[in-house]
C-alpha cells in the first residue's frame, strides 16, 4: 500500500474545488437565462445557485460512495480506513465534513497542510485523523 504524497493530494484539492466551481457555475449561467424573462435577475440567480449547490451535493453523494472525489479518481489516489480496508459512505462522509470545518479559514488550511507534511510517513491530514483513513495511491 502506497500512500500519497502531500502534492498529489494538494492538486486533488485544487481540482475539486475547480470542479465544484465550474458546476455552480454552470447552474448560475443555465438559471440566468432560463428564469431570467421570467424572474427579477436576483431571483433567477438564487434559484440558479441553489441548483447548481443541489448538484454538487449529488456529485459529492456519488463521489463519497468510493472514497474518491472527481480530483482524487484523476490523480488516481482514495481514502481508505487504517487497516486497509474501504472507507464507506460514512466514514468518507465524517471525513469530508472535518475538512471542509478545518478547510473554513485559512488558519486551518494551512495549518492542516503542514501537519501531513511534518508529521508521519502517511502524510495524515486532520481529517484523516479524525476519521482513521489514509489516502493512497489505487
Amino acid at each position: 500500500m502506497e500512500y500519497a504524497s502531500p502534492i498529489r493530494r494538494m492538486f486533488a484539492l485544487i481540482l475539486d474545488g475547480l470542479v465544484c466551481l465550474l458546476i455552480i457555475g454552470i447552474f448560475l449561467g443555465l438559471g440566468r437565462v432560463v428564469l431570467a424573462w421570467a424572474l427579477e435577475m436576483v431571483w433567477a440567480m438564487l434559484v440558479g445557485f441553489l441548483a447548481g449547490c443541489i448538484g454538487c451535493v449529488v456529485w459529492w453523494m456519488i463521489a463519497l460512495a468510493s472514497g474518491q472525489t472527481p480530483g482524487k479518481q484523476l490523480l488516481g489516489i482514495r481514502a481508505i480506513r487504517q487497516d486497509g480496508s474501504s472507507a464507506g459512505w460514512g466514514i468518507t462522509f465524517v471525513r469530508e465534513i472535518i475538512k471542509i470545518v478545518a478547510h473554513s479559514s485559512t488558519i486551518g488550511f494551512f495549518a492542516d497542510a503542514i501537519l501531513m507534511l511534518i508529521d508521519d510517513a502517511q502524510h495524515r491530514s486532520l481529517s484523516d485523523r479524525a476519521a482513521g483513513t489514509a489516502i493512497v495511491r489505487c
